[in-house]
């Protein structure tokens, strides 16, 4: 089996080899944890020679056999005849240390090569050998060796957790073995448990490419995080529990390595809280009050449980923590025992769970169809976040159901409310089972439209064809069904900027509205407002701007979604705001809606530039417990954004390149593009302007099929780029673009982004007019949501200001973008404009490289200040020559006047 994590780990292992230290390593950890992987894989990555032997506990009542293996592994002659003839006196301390540094002087004078020893199950050599080689691992300089080994015991365990940092950093205090501590010489560091992305990753190269994503993560959450428990349960699936088409028992009956974890956290269980700890091992959940039935010592069992750490309680909510244990205790009971139990705890829930109730009735062999209600049952579960236990009724419902077909409607809500809720592997793993022999038209799209908003979130790609054969096939029959899969399908191109897909989707969804029973329906008028939005263009009919909290509280998660992101790119920032949270504080459990409020929360700030409400968005997206959630290019382009933004551009570079990734696996310009824009604003901001050009021309090119350029907002900013590179007439085209958008796309921004860039390409004469016909697009403006861009166009006036010699409108100009930006939160920017340093200008080498010989002799001419008459006669060319060669000049460096020209030649 291919190794998975351990990274830490295995990094430690190569610093060891890289730098020799005095210290062996000591990694200890549980039965099945994966020491021996770590070891074999150590044995791949060290840059030295390196032997693996293992404790062999059949010797172990042999003294010193440990330590003859160990240095017959050395593979020196002189070595194994020393090893061969060394006996101790005795095993008292004094002697053990005189004997370990005879060994180290021995060894010190054989000049061995570099070796690093790697020892599994230390712990099983005899207790002589033991103490031997814990004393010399601590001595080890001047020897070559090194070594590495792990422990298993329990006492190893147990106090390498207890001095060990929650970040496994290395301490010199040695767990004991045998109860003495004999391997003081190491430096140990425990093996914590898979988390529940690797033992997935585990379990998904264990299984191969046919593993259902589903089962894959319901085998991996109750693994306990133990490699081996993981590689023996999966040996117990067969194909079609590995594929998802047929239900998973559980809890999952225990293998060899699971009943070993589960008997070592056994020892803690009091003998007289083994009722309560068994009657908790039958449900995934119980009630508090069911449980303790207000009996005192039942209650004091209870509690004992919970000081030991085996249960938790959580509101009235009890249950055992550890899978591998409740599993054990579980399969543990005779057959007749769990039966008995079951009905007796069925009898408790009657009337005061149902639905757990319906759990342990399906237990007792009754004979009732418990299906239904257990389907229902794990549906409202996941709507109270209990995920895992919904998962364990819902299993168990597909093992009972006589008849699938009857519960196809309850299993597709089920599917619904897990997707809702982020469980996206969970709900396309249960859709499996929803497939009805001979559906109707209305099921069949409701189906249909699960199913690809299924797809669509977990890839963030369309599948167009199976939306084009759902509507082929029962579109005429039911054209409300088709309506609603469409304009959910619109909504989903609009997402990603695919403005053509979007309007492709909303005329097939027209043709269906005259059939429909109310026209238009809901939902199309909704998608075909976001389609205007994203398009740019002015609103067909009237949308409104804003809702009373009554009718925001009224729709659906979707919809407060698809109005908020038509309010923002309309420029409504503190409605779309508003909707955002709305969906924070009425539709928290959603999940898969609280990560696109999130995205849409931060896009909306970014947008208003107010970039401290931005980072505050972020930091809320980051620190939200969304695991369920996968990462997608939307997250990482915010947390790409927000690392700039302060600074961190180490850090950014990796969220970017993340960012990258995903957006091109996902098919996704929108993402890219605002990616692109992010990073050429950065290079401005940092004077790195050769940069600036490269990443704005990114954007330009990947959002070039959008004519909406209030989109990615990266224009005025390649304006201001070739302005300060001198490509002035590269700029003075993608301003007439900007300004042929204006009467077809208007906006605010882009009003004030066309007028803003006017000024920057203007000559010098006109450009501290133009600068406040720019600033004044500004005033009035009392929702300060253009803080950013007003002191974008401050900092710009102030670098203008300086070049024409200006110096105190200029530092004016600066102090008020200095402030603007702070008031915008965007500090970066508020130390450069308070540095007052102007905009990086051309090297004046890359400047006379555009130009021909004879035209670069005029312009060093200019440079040194020479007339065009003086330099006619210079060169004994006409005075007519002279004005022709600079006309050259100044259309090829992109210079306004001779002035220009001299300052852009230094």
């Amino acid at each position: 089996m291919q190794f998975t994590a351990r990274g830490p780990e295995l990094d430690e292992v190569v610093r060891l080899t890289a730098a020799p230290s005095s210290h062996g390593l000591l990694f200890t950890g549980e039965h099945g944890i994966g020491k021996s992987r770590l070891l074999a894989e150590a044995a791949q990555r060290v840059a030295v020679d390196s032997v693996l032997l293992r404790g062999n506990p059949a010797e172990s009542a042999w003294p010193l056999s440990g330590f003859s293996t160990l240095f017959a592994s050395i593979g020196d002659r002189r070595a194994v005849e020393f090893a061969g003839r060394f006996t101790l006196r005795s095993n008292d301390p004094q002697t053990m240390f005189a004997a370990s540094r005879d060994l180290l002087t021995l060894l010190r004078g054989l000049d061995l090569p570099p070796l690093v020893l790697l020892i599994d199950d230390l712990d099983m050599m005899d207790s002589e050998s033991r103490t031997l080689i814990g004393f010399m691992a601590g001595r080890l300089a001047g020897t070559n060796l090194q070594m590495v080994a792990t422990a298993t015991t329990a006492a190893a365990t147990a106090t390498a957790t207890a001095t060990a940092t929650a970040t496994a950093t290395a301490t010199t205090t040695v767990p004991t073995v045998g109860g003495e501590q004999r391997l003081a010489g190491f430096t140990t560091l425990p093996l914590p448990p898979l988390t529940g992305e690797e033992a997935e990753e585990l379990v998904r190269r264990e299984l191969g490419d046919a593993a259902d994503d589903g089962t894959v993560q319901i085998v991996a959450s109750r693994s306990g995080g133990i490699p081996l428990v993981i590689e023996q349960s999966i040996a117990g699936l067969h194909h079609d529990q590995v594929t998802g088409r047929e239900p998973l028992v559980l809890p999952l009956r225990p293998a060899e390595a699971g009943r070993t974890a589960a008997l070592e956290r056994l020892h803690a269980v009091p003998r007289e809280a083994m009722p309560i700890a068994q009657e908790l091992s039958a449900g995934p959940l119980h009630l508090l009050s069911a449980l303790t039935r207000q009996d005192l010592e039942r209650s004091d069992c209870l509690e004992l449980l919970l000081d030991a750490g085996l249960a938790d309680l959580h509101g009235q909510v009890v249950r055992l923590r550890d899978p591998l244990l409740r599993s054990y205790l579980y399969w543990e009971l005779r057959p007749q025992h769990r039966r008995e139990l079951h009905r007796e705890l069925a009898e408790v829930y009657t009337g005061l769970d149902e639905r757990l109730a319906a759990w342990h009735a399906s237990f007792t062999g009754d004979g009732a169809d418990l299906s239904h209600a257990l389907i229902a049952a794990a549906t409202d579960l996941v709507h109270e976040g209990e995920n895992e236990a919904s998962v364990e009724l819902a299993e168990r419902a597909i093992i009972l159901g006589s008849d699938p077909e009857s519960r196809h409607p309850l299993m597709l809500r089920f599917v619904e409310a897990l997707s809702a809720a982020g469980e996206l592997d969970l709900a396309s793993h249960y859709l499996q089972t929803v497939q009805p022999d001979a559906p109707d038209p209305a099921f069949s799209l409701v189906l249909a439209r699960t199913s690809i908003a299924l797809e669509f979130e977990r890839t963030q790609r369309v599948p167009v064809r199976e939306v084009e054969a759902s509507v082929s096939l029962h579109g005429d029959d039911d054209p409300e069904g088709a309506t609603a899969l469409l304009s959910l399908v619109t909504d989903y191109h609009s997402a990603k900027w695919d403005v053509d897909g979007a309007r492709a989707w909303l005329r097939i969804a027209e043709l269906f509205t005259p059939g429909s029973a109310t026209s238009p329906a809901p939902q199309l008028a909704e998608a075909a407002r976001m389609v205007e939005a994203v398009d740019g263009l002015p609103a067909a009919a009237a949308a409104p701007q804003r809702m009373s909290t009554d009718t925001l509280n009224a729709l659906t998660a979707a919809s407060l979604i698809s109005f908020g992101t038509t309010l923002s790119y309309r420029e409504h920032y503190a409605q779309a705001r508003r909707v955002t949270n709305v969906v924070f504080h009425g539709h928290r459990s959603e999940r898969l809606a609280v990560d696109w409020a999130w995205n849409l929360g931060f896009i909306n700030e970014v947008r208003a530039g107010d970039f401290r409400r931005a980072h505050s968005v972020v930091d809320g997206w980051l620190a939200d417990t969304a695991d369920t959630v996968k990462q997608h290019s939307a997250r990482a382009l915010a947390i790409t954004w927000h690392a700039l933004a302060q600074g961190r551009r180490p850090e950014a570079a990796v969220h970017a390149e993340e960012c990258a990734e995903l957006a091109s696996a996902e098919r996704n310009p929108a993402a890219l593009a605002r990616l692109y824009s992010f990073q050429g604003a950065d290079a401005l901001l940092n004077g790195d302007n050769a940069s600036a050009i490269r990443l704005l021309q990114l954007a330009d090119a990947t959002s070039a099929h959008i004519g909406n350029l209030s989109l990615v907002r990266h224009t005025a900013n390649l304006v201001e780029a070739y302005a300060a590179g001198g490509r002035l007439r590269d700029g003075e085209q993608v301003l007439q673009r900007m300004i042929e958008q204006q009467s077809r796309r208007p906006s605010v921004w882009l009003d004030r982004a066309v007028a803003r860039s006017r000024a920057v390409l203007a000559p010098d004469q006109s450009a501290p007019q133009l600068f406040l016909d720019a600033l004044a697009l500004y005033e009035g403006n009392r929702a300060h949501d253009g803080d950013y861009e007003r002191a974008r166009t401050l900092l710009a006036q102030s670098d203008r200001l300086t070049r024409l010699g200006l110096r105190t409108d200029a530092e004016h100009a600066s102090a008020l973008a200095s402030a603007a930006f702070e008031a915008a939160g965007a500090t970066l920017w508020a130390r450069r404009a308070a540095s007052a340093e102007p905009a990086s200008s051309p090297e004046p080498g890359s400047i006379l490289s555009l130009l021909k010989a004879e035209e670069r002799e005029v312009a060093e001419m200019v440079r040194r200040g020479l007339r065009n008459r003086e330099i006619a006669g210079e060169l004994y060319i006409s005075l007519r020559t002279v004005e022709l060669r600079l006309t050259h000049i100044y259309r090829k460096v992109g210079a306004r006047s001779r002035s220009h020209l001299a300052s852009l030649l230094g």
